[in-house]
C-alpha cells in the first residue's frame, strides 16, 4: 500500500516538474478586455452622468417652487398684517362711537329728563325712542368690536401659521441648496472622469491598432510581435496609484542624513521625488507605453531603470531610481499598466521614495553621460498631472 501511494505522488508531482512553465503575456485580446473595460466604465459614467443631471434638474425646479411658495406667503403675510391694523383701527372707532352714545344715554337720563317729563308727555315718547335707538347702536356696535377681535385673533394664529410654513420652506431649501452643491461638485468631477475615460479610449485604440499594423495576431505576444518597435502614447501617467510630492524638480541645496553623511550634493535636482506610505510594498508603473532601455546600479541613485517613450510623436526617457525591487528587463515592451518595480531606499536616501526624471530624446541610445542628460531634462510637472499640493488617490483624475 506505501508503495502504490509514493506511486501516486510520483504520477502528480513528476510530469508538472517538467511542464513549461507560462510567463503571463500580454496579447492584443487582454488590450482588448482592457478597452471594453474602460469603454464599460465610460457607459457607467455616462449613466452617473445623467442620474446626476436630472437629480440637479429635479432639485432645481423644486427650489424654484419653494422660491414662488415663500414670495406668496411673504405676500399672503403682509395681507394679514394690514388687515389687523385695519380692523384695530375699526375697533377704536367704534369703541369710540359707543362711548358717545352712551354719553349721550347718560346726558339724557339726566336732571333734564324729568324737567322735560314735566312739562310735555312728548318728551318721554321722544327719550323712549331715543333710548332704545341708542341701546340698540350700542349693542350693536359691542357685537361688531367682538367680532373683530375675532378676526384679529384668527389672522394672527393664520400668520404664526404661515410664518412656521415659510420658516420650513427655507430650511428645505437650504437643504436643497447643500445638495446641490454636493450634486455640481460631483458633476465636475464625473465630467473630468469622462475626459479622462475618453483620452484613455483612444489611447487603447491607436496601442490595439498600432500592434495589429505592425502584424501582431490576437493571441501573439505583443513583446515578441513588436520587439523592434518603440510603442507610441499620448500622454503621461502618475506613477503611483496613490502618493505625494516630497522635492520638486530645480535648484537645491546639498542633503545629509543623520549622521552628516552627504546624501545628494547642492545643484541642479534633475527630477521629482514622490513617495507614499507603502514603502518597498508600493508598485510602481510605467509612466506611458514603452521598451526598458537600461537597468543598472549606482551608490547614488541605487537600483534604476530608464524607459523610452514615443508620446505624440516625441522620443522621451524617462527614469526610476532608488527601487527596492526590478520587475522587467531589458528590452520588454511594457504599457502604462506595467509594473516595473517597487519603491524603495537604495543608493544615498533618506527614506523610501521614487526620484522620477524625464528627458527628452532617447538616453543611452541617442545621447550619453550624466551632463548630456542633466541637460535634457525637464520638469516631470511640465508633463504628468500631479496636484499642486496635498496627494492623489489614483493615476487619473485632474487636478
Amino acid at each position: 500500500m506505501k508503495k502504490i501511494f509514493i506511486f501516486l505522488l510520483l504520477m502528480i508531482f513528476i510530469p508538472s516538474m517538467f511542464m513549461p512553465i507560462r510567463t503571463q503575456a500580454k496579447t492584443i485580446a487582454d488590450l482588448k478586455a482592457e478597452l471594453d473595460k474602460i469603454l464599460k466604465e465610460e457607459a457607467e459614467n455616462n449613466a452617473n452622468i445623467e442620474l446626476n443631471d436630472s437629480e440637479l434638474a429635479s432639485i432645481q425646479s423644486e427650489i424654484s417652487d419653494i422660491y414662488n411658495q415663500v414670495e406668496n406667503i411673504t405676500s399672503e403675510m403682509k395681507n394679514i398684517e394690514e388687515e389687523i391694523v385695519q380692523l384695530e383701527e375699526d375697533i377704536v372707532a367704534k369703541d369710540k362711537s359707543s362711548k358717545n352714545l352712551m354719553s349721550s344715554l347718560q346726558t339724557t337720563t339726566g336732571n333734564s329728563f324729568y324737567i322735560e317729563y314735566l312739562f310735555g308727555a312728548t318728551s318721554i315718547t321722544d327719550f323712549i325712542y331715543r333710548y332704545s335707538i341708542t341701546e340698540q347702536i350700542t349693542s350693536y356696535n359691542d357685537k361688531l368690536i367682538n367680532e373683530m377681535n375675532e378676526m384679529i385673533k384668527e389672522s394672527k394664529e393664520k400668520k404664526e401659521e404661515l410664518s412656521n410654513k415659510q420658516k420650513e420652506l427655507e430650511n428645505r431649501q437650504n437643504t436643497l441648496t447643500s445638495k446641490m452643491k454636493i450634486l455640481e461638485d460631483a458633476k465636475v468631477k464625473l465630467y473630468e472622469l469622462g475626459s479622462t475615460l475618453e483620452q484613455e479610449i483612444i489611447n487603447a485604440k491607436a496601442v490595439i491598432k498600432m500592434y495589429q499594423d505592425k502584424g501582431c495576431g490576437e493571441y501573439d505576444d505583443i513583446s515578441v510581435c513588436a520587439s523592434n518597435m518603440l510603442p507610441p502614447d499620448t500622454k503621461f501617467w502618475r506613477p503611483f496609484e496613490t502618493g505625494y510630492v516630497t522635492s520638486e524638480f530645480g535648484y537645491r541645496n546639498a542633503i545629509y542624513d543623520g549622521n552628516g553623511n552627504l546624501i545628494a550634493s547642492s545643484g541642479l535636482h534633475e527630477g521629482i521625488d514622490l513617495s507614499n506610505s507603502l514603502g518597498s510594498k508600493n508598485p510602481m508603473y510605467s509612466i506611458a507605453n514603452g521598451i526598458v532601455a537600461r537597468i543598472w546600479y549606482d551608490i547614488w541613485g541605487g537600483n534604476q531603470i530608464t524607459i523610452h517613450h514615443n508620446v505624440n510623436g516625441k522620443a522621451y526617457s524617462s527614469s526610476y531610481a532608488h527601487m527596492s525591487k526590478i520587475t522587467v528587463k531589458e528590452g520588454d515592451i511594457v504599457t502604462k499598466d506595467t509594473i516595473v518595480g517597487y519603491m524603495g531606499s537604495t543608493g544615498n536616501v533618506t527614506g523610501p521614495h521614487l526620484h522620477l526624471a524625464i528627458s527628452t530624446g532617447l538616453r543611452f541610445t541617442e545621447y550619453t553621460g550624466y551632463s548630456a542628460y542633466v541637460a535634457r531634462c525637464v520638469n516631470p510637472r511640465n508633463l504628468i498631472n500631479f496636484p499642486s499640493y496635498g496627494s492623489w488617490k489614483d493615476r487619473v483624475t485632474k487636478f
